[in-house]
């Protein structure tokens, strides 16, 4: 799906939000931030669910994310990120049925440009959101940040070029998503890794794009803290057996 196709796609759903019940909020209390930065030693993983993925043409149209979720609660990958937008397969009640079912803490991965939007993840379930810096700015990225900040929920600012780094570098305490797609849908490496060096060495990096194999991330070690993995977890026979396998090699 093309960046103009997801951001009508938002725009939309942002129409159609309405008032929330506020009052119905109650913060989180689990740490993802926490996670991501403390994992100094490795490559932290993030599991992603979702049932399709149009970036990269694979899908898995009978998964149960909620059972998935648990199987990579168990194995302890620490933190989870669930899609939310409907040409991903999956919905905001996919995430609240996650986030009612597993320990770690949950990321809701998809775009948040408005306000309501990290209401509304907060209301179904999400530790954390993701603010793109290219659509919002430095002024919108403060402001949206210190909302998620109010209910105790973790900001993802998303750069996808260089241009958008010093935006998201407004923001101290959030951590920074590095979004570089190349062919095919997954992560062009080399370009993951020019935004990283562009960063300050304390911040936390987080890797959003896809990669093919779960090997691809050994290069990055040293360079990202975390990765939202999707496809390459996904497709295995026993995530569970290959989360720990990564670990095992990138510890």
């Amino acid at each position: 799906m093309s960046r103009a196709g997801w951001l009508a796609e938002k725009e939309a759903e942002i129409a159609a939000l309405g008032d929330l019940a506020l009052p119905e909020i109650v913060p989180s209390r689990r740490d993802f931030t926490q996670f991501v930065a403390t994992q100094k030693n490795g490559i932290a993983l993030v599991p992603r669910l979702q049932r399709a993925n149009p970036d990269t043409g694979a899908a898995w149209p009978a998964l149960d994310l909620r059972v998935f979720a648990t199987q990579c609660d168990d194995a302890e990958t620490g933190a989870i990120a669930v899609r939310t937008a409907a040409v991903y397969g999956a919905s905001v009640a996919d995430l609240a049925a996650v986030a009612a079912a597993v320990s770690a803490p949950v990321l809701r991965d998809d775009l948040c440009l408005d306000r309501r939007q990290v209401y509304q993840a907060r209301l179904h379930g999400a530790d954390a959101v993701v603010l793109p810096a290219a659509e919002l700015g430095a002024a919108a990225l403060r402001e949206l940040a210190a909302i998620a900040a109010s209910m105790h929920m973790a900001s993802v600012v998303e750069v996808g070029i260089a241009a958008a780094l010093a935006e998201a570098l407004t923001v101290p305490t959030a951590c920074i998503g590095l979004n570089a797609a190349g062919r095919g849908g997954y992560a062009d490496l080399a370009a993951v890794r020019a935004l990283a060096a562009a960063a300050p060495a304390r911040r936390t990096l987080l890797l959003l794009s896809e990669v093919a194999a779960l090997e691809d991330l050994l290069g990055l070690a040293g360079i990202i803290d975390a990765a939202v993995v999707g496809d390459a977890l996904l497709g295995s026979a026993d995530p569970t057996a290959a989360i720990a396998a990564f670990v095992a090699r990138a510890g």
